[in-house]
C-alpha cells in the first residue's frame, strides 16, 4: 500500500467511519459478557419480583441462576459482576429495610455473605468449566486439521504410507506404497500384503534393522516413538526387488500399531550406481590414457575483470596443481602423481619465457579454452620440456576458480624439428647455389623444402610455402595437369614431363619437370624432389619452326585444292558446254537430212534454242566471276520493286517447276515496298536461288518465297522440300567451283558458280546471305537480306 495512502488514511472520511466501526465492534466484544450479566440479574430480579411471594423463603434462588449465566457466557469477569450486582439488588428490594442498602439485621448479613460465597465458587467452577471446553474445542478443530492434512497426504500418493502391526500384517496401504511392492488393492484386503514376507532374508539375518520389529528399532519406538528412517529392500510381488527408505513411528492409541513412511528409492540407486560407474571409468581413463591429464586450482579465485598481466602474475603466484594421472607425473621424471601434486605453477612453467607468457595471455583471451597450444616447461631434474595442451577454465560467479586440461610430451618432435631446420639451412646454401628450381615434397604433397630459385619464381619467402599443399601454390587448374605424374612418383616411378607454369608476374613459361621418389628404409615413397627448367625460349623456337612448317603445309594444301577444283571446273565446264553444244550441232544435222513434220520441227527449234539459253547461261556466268574476279562488275543503282521483281523471277522458272509438279508459295509483307538496288542483278540473285530451288526439289515438292521487312532491313526467304545440304559442306555452299556432288556421274547440271555470284551481288548491295539446311533430304533455306535505302 503506498506510504502516502497511509499518512493520510487518518484524514480520509471513509478511513474514519471505517475505524469508527471497528472500534465500535471492539467495545461491543469487550462488554458483551457484562451486557450478558446485567441483563441476567435483571431478568432475575424481574422474575423475583413477580414471584415474589412463591420465593420468599429462598429469595436467591434466581439470582444463583443468573450468576451461573453470566459466569458460563462471559467468564469470571462477567460471574463476578453479576454476583455484585445479584447483591445490591437483593439488598434493596427485599432485605430490611427495603429501597435501602443498608443491612439491619445479622441473619440478613449472614444470607448475603452465605450468597456471595457460593455465587464466587459456582463463578469460579463454571469460568474453570468454560476454559476447558474451549481448550476442547480447540484441540478437536486442531485434531481434525491435521486429521485432514494426514488423509490429504495419503491420498496424495506422493510417498507411500502403511499401516501395520508388529505380526507382519498390513492393515491400511496408499496406492503408491501398492504399486511400489506390485500388489493390487484386493491382494491388501484379502491379507496377502503382508511386511514379514516382503523383507529379504539377509536383511532381517545381518542386523535385524529391516522394520520396527528389529531390536533396535523397537527399542528406539518404544522409547522415543518413532525410529528414525533406514534403507532397506522390499521383494516385490514378481519376485523382484525394490530399494526404499523406510521410516516408522507407533499410533498414540494403539500402541502396538505402527504408521510407516516408505520412499521408492529405484531412480536414487539407479543414479548412484551409473555415478559410481561413471567415477570408475573416468579413474580408469586418468590411469590408462596415453596422455597427461591434470586439474590446476587457484588458491584465490580470480575475477575476469581482472587485467592481463594481473592476471598472468596471480597465476603464477596462487595456482597449484590439486590432481594429475601418473603419466603426467612422469612426464616431469616423477613416478607417481602424489609426488607432483600441490607443485606451483611457476615451479615447471618457465616465467622468464616469452612464449609461456604468449601462452597463458592467448588462454585469457580465448575465454579460457585453448586447443593444442605449446608449452615449455622443465621437469624435476631441470631439462627442459615441451608440451601440447588442451585445457578449459572453470568460471564461477565471474571468478576463475581451476582449470581441466590434457598434454602430450612433443619434447623429442621438437628437438628433431630443430635438428631438421639446421638440415635444411645446409641444404639450402647448396641448392641454392643451382640453376635449377628444386623442391622436396612429402608423401602428402605438402612441400617440406624450396631453394631460393622456387621462391623467386612464386614469389613467395619459405614461410609462406613450407608445409603448404602443392595444390594451394600451383592452383587448382594446374595441380589437376600434374596430378597423374604426382600419382606416378609417389608409385615409386620417376616422371619427366613439360608443362606450362605462370611465374610471380603472372607470365606463362614452359618448365621441364622432373620428380625423382625418395624412398624410406622400408623401401616406401616418403617424398620426392621436384627439379624444374625455364625451357621457354628453346619451345618457342620449336614452335615457331612447327609454325612455319604448318603454314607450308597449309599453303601446299591450299594450292593442291585450288588446281584440283580448276581441273574439276574445267571438266564440269566442258560437260556442261558439250551438252547444249550436241543439242545445238545434231538438231540442225537431222533438219537437213529428212524431211520432219511440223510438230518435230517446232520441237527441234525449240530444244536448240532452250539449250543456246543454257549455253548463254553459262558464258554469263564464267564471264560475271570474271568480272567478280577483276573487279569489274558494276551496279546500276535505281528504285526497285521487290515484288514485282520476285514475281518475274517465279514467272521464269514456273516451266521447270510446272514439269516436275512442284508448288510455289509466296508470302510478301505489305510493308516492304522498294528498294535501291541493280533490278537485273538482284533479279539475277533471285532467279538463281529459286531456280537452285526447283532443281534440287524431287517431283511434287513445294517452294516457299518470303518477303518481309525486319527493322531496317528487307529480307528474301527462299525455302525448298529438296535433298538438303550436309552440315560439313555448309560453310563452302558460297564459294567458286564449290560443289556437294562434283562427280562426273552427279544428277544434277550447273558450274557450281551460282551460289557464288549471288553472294557477291548480295554484297554489292550492301546486304548478306546465308544457307541453313537441317541435314540431308530435309531441304534447304536460302535467307537475303539487304538494306533499306533512298537515292
Amino acid at each position: 500500500m503506498p506510504k502516502h495512502f497511509l499518512a493520510n488514511f487518518g484524514n480520509n472520511p471513509l478511513a474514519s467511519c471505517i475505524k469508527g466501526e471497528a472500534t465500535l465492534k471492539g467495545i461491543r466484544s469487550l462488554l458483551a459478557p457484562y451486557a450478558v450479566a446485567l441483563l441476567a440479574v435483571g431478568s432475575g430480579l424481574l422474575l423475583t419480583l413477580l414471584l415474589q411471594p412463591l420465593l420468599k423463603p429462598t429469595i436467591f434462588l434466581l439470582f444463583f441462576a443468573a450468576v451461573a449465566v453470566s459466569a458460563w457466557y462471559g467468564g469470571i469477569e462477567a460471574g463476578l459482576l453479576a454476583t455484585t450486582l445479584s447483591t445490591l439488588a437483593v439488598s434493596y428490594f427485599f432485605l430490611e429495610p427495603v429501597f435501602s442498602l443498608l443491612v439491619a439485621s445479622l441473619d440478613s448479613i449472614r444470607r448475603l455473605g452465605l450468597f456471595v460465597l457460593v455465587t464466587t465458587f459456582i463463578t469460579l467452577l463454571n469460568s474453570e468449566l468454560r476454559t476447558a471446553k474451549q481448550h476442547l474445542q480447540t484441540s478437536l478443530q486442531k485434531r481434525q486439521v491435521s486429521d485432514a492434512r494426514f488423509k490429504r497426504l495419503v491420498e496424495s500418493n506422493i510417498i507411500g504410507v502403511i499401516v501395520a502391526n508388529m505380526d507382519g500384517a498390513i492393515a491400511e496401504a496408499n496406492d503408491v506404497f501398492l504399486e511400489m511392492v506390485g500388489y493390487s488393492r484386493e491382494d491388501l484386503l484379502a491379507g496377502r500384503v503382508r511386511w514379514r514376507d516382503m523383507i529379504p532374508p539377509e536383511y532381517i539375518e545381518a542386523n535385524n534393522s529391516a522394520m520396527p520389529t528389529a531390536d533396535y528399532a523397537y527399542a528406539e519406538l518404544k522409547t522415543k516413538g518413532v525410529c528414525q528412517p533406514f534403507e532397506n529392500q522390499y521383494i516385490r510381488k514378481d519376485n523382484s526387488r525394490v530399494p526404499i527408505l523406510l521410516g516408522c513411528a507407533l499410533l498414540e492409541n494403539t500402541p502396538e500399531d505402527v504408521i510407516c513412511f516408505v520412499l521408492d528409492l529405484s531412480q536414487r540407486k539407479q543414479v548412484e550406481q551409473a555415478l559410481s560407474k561413471s567415477e570408475e571409468r573416468y579413474r580408469a581413463f586418468l590411469e590408462h590414457s596415453s596422455e597427461g591429464i591434470w586439474c590446476i586450482e587457484l588458491e584465490v579465485p580470480i575475477s575476469l575483470d581482472c587485467p592481463e598481466d594481473e592476471q598472468i602474475q596471480h597465476f603464477y603466484q596462487y595456482v597449484y596443481l590439486a590432481e594429475c594421472n601418473n603419466v603426467m607425473a612422469q612426464m616431469y621424471g616423477c613416478s607417481s602423481a602424489e609426488e607432483i601434486i600441490g607443485v606451483r605453477l611457476g615451479d615447471f612453467l618457465v616465467p622468464s619465457d616469452p612464449h609461456n607468457i604468449a601462452y597463458l595471455r592467448n588462454f585469457i583471451r580465448s575465454n579460457y579454452r585453448l586447443i593444442d597450444a605449446e608449452s615449455h616447461e622443465i621437469d624435476k631434474q631441470g631439462n627442459s620440456k615441451y608440451f601440447l595442451n588442451n585445457l578449459v577454465g572453470i568460471v564461477e560467479n565471474g571468478f576463475l576458480v581451476r582449470a581441466w586440461g590434457t598434454q602430450r610430451d612433443i619434447t623429442e618432435r621438437k628437438q628433431a624439428e630443430a635438428a631438421l631446420r639446421q638440415r635444411e639451412d645446409e641444404l639450402r646454401l647448396i641448392t641454392n647455389a643451382v640453376p635449377v628450381n628444386i623442391s622436396y615434397v612429402d608423401s602428402k604433397q605438402h612441400y617440406r623444402f624450396n631453394n631460393k630459385g622456387y621462391e623467386d619464381w612464386f614469389g613467395l619467402p619459405t614461410s609462406e610455402i613450407s608445409g603448404k599443399h602443392i595444390r594451394e601454390v600451383l592452383g587448382e587448374s594446374v595441380y589437376q595437369s600434374i596430378l597423374p605424374y604426382v600419382e606416378t612418383v609417389l608409385s615409386g616411378e620417376q616422371v619427366t614431363y613439360e608443362t606450362q607454369l605462370s611465374d610471380k608476374d603472372g607470365k606463362n613459361h614452359y618448365v621441364n619437370v622432373t620428380y625423382v621418389p625418395q624412398f624410406s628404409q622400408q623401401e616406401k615413397v616418403e617424398g620426392f624432389v621436384v627439379l624444374s627448367t625455364d625451357i621457354t625460349l628453346h619451345k618457342l623456337a620449336e614452335q615457331e619452326r612447327e609454325r612455319l612448317l604448318e603454314r607450308e603445309q597449309a599453303a601446299r594444301a591450299d594450292a593442291e585444292t585450288a588446281n584440283r577444283m580448276k581441273d574439276e571446273f574445267l571438266a564440269t565446264l566442258s560437260h556442261e558446254l558439250r551438252t547444249p553444244l550436241n543439242a545445238i550441232l545434231g538438231w540442225p544435222q537431222i533438219l537437213r537430212k529428212r524431211k520432219l513434220d511440223e510438230n518435230v520441227t517446232g520441237r527441234a527449234l525449240e530444244t536448240i534454242e532452250r539449250n543456246s539459253r543454257s549455253l548463254k547461261q553459262l558464258i554469263e556466268d564464267v564471264l560475271d566471276v570474271s568480272r567478280i574476279i577483276r573487279g569489274t562488275l558494276h551496279l546500276s543503282m535505281e528504285q526497285v520493286k521487290l515484288v514485282t521483281l520476285i514475281e518475274a523471277a517465279i514467272d521464269t522458272v514456273y516451266p521447270a517447276a510446272q514439269a516436275k509438279e512442284i508448288s510455289i508459295k509466296c508470302r510478301f509483307d505489305p510493308e516492304v515496298e522498294v528498294v535501291v538496288g541493280d533490278v537485273n542483278r538482284l533479279q539475277q540473285v533471285v532467279w538463281n536461288l529459286l531456280s537452285n530451288a526447283v532443281k534440287f526439289t524431287p517431283k511434287g515438292g513445294r517452294v516457299d518465297v518470303q518477303l518481309q521487312r525486319i527493322e531496317s532491313c528487307v529480307q528474301i526467304q527462299v525455302s525448298d522440300t529438296g535433298g538438303g545440304i550436309a552440315a560439313e559442306f555448309l560453310p563452302h555452299v558460297f564459294e567458286r567451283f564449290r560443289q556437294a556432288d562434283s562427280s562426273s556421274t552427279r544428277s544434277h547440271g550447273g558450274l557450281g558458280l551460282g551460289l557464288a555470284i549471288v553472294r557477291h551481288l548480295v554484297e554489292l548491295h550492301g546486304g548478306t546471305v546465308c544457307a541453313k539446311s537441317p541435314g540431308i533430304g530435309q531441304g534447304a533455306t536460302f535467307v537475303v537480306s539487304l538494306p533499306i535505302k533512298t537515292i
